[in-house]
C-alpha cells in the first residue's frame, strides 16, 4: 500500500531516495534563473541573458585546446630561448673544458660565457632583422 503523504525531508513520496541533493551550482543556476526571469534591460541598456542562457562549462578538452594553441603560438619564441640558453651553456661549457685542460682557471670560462654572449646578440640581431623584412 502506497502512502500518498508527503515524507519529513520534504521529498515527494515516490521520489529515488538515492538521488543526488542539488548542490550548490545548481542551487546557483536555480537563483539566477529566479532572478533575470523577468526583469527588463537595467538602466545602461544591458539586457538580461536569453531564456536558457548557460555559462559555456570548462571541460579538460577545452583546457587542453587552450595550452596547445597558447604553445603553437608560442613556440617560435621558445624556440629562441632555447637557442639562446643552449648557446650559453656550449660557450661556458667550452671555457670551463679549456680551463681544465690548460689550467688557466679562470680565463677560459671568462673568454667562453663573452664568446656566448657575443653569440646571442648576433643570434638576436639576426632574428630582428629577419622581423623587419629587411
Amino acid at each position: 500500500m502506497a502512502d500518498d503523504t508527503a515524507r519529513p525531508d520534504g521529498r515527494p513520496p515516490n521520489d529515488d531516495p538515492w538521488a543526488d541533493a542539488p548542490d550548490r551550482f545548481e542551487e546557483s543556476d536555480q537563483a539566477w534563473d529566479a532572478k533575470w526571469a523577468d526583469r527588463e534591460p537595467e538602466a545602461d541598456g544591458i539586457a538580461p541573458p536569453q531564456a536558457g542562457y548557460r555559462n559555456k562549462r570548462v571541460t579538460a578538452s577545452s583546457v587542453g585546446d587552450a595550452y596547445g594553441d597558447g604553445m603553437r603560438a608560442a613556440g617560435e619564441h621558445l624556440g629562441t630561448g632555447m637557442q639562446i640558453g643552449a648557446a650559453m651553456v656550449f660557450f661556458v661549457g667550452l671555457g670551463i673544458v679549456v680551463d681544465r685542460w690548460l689550467d688557466i682557471t679562470p680565463w677560459g670560462t671568462i673568454v667562453g660565457a663573452c664568446l656566448g654572449m657575443v653569440g646571442v646578440m648576433v643570434l638576436v640581431l639576426r632574428m630582428a632583422k629577419e622581423g623587419s623584412g629587411k
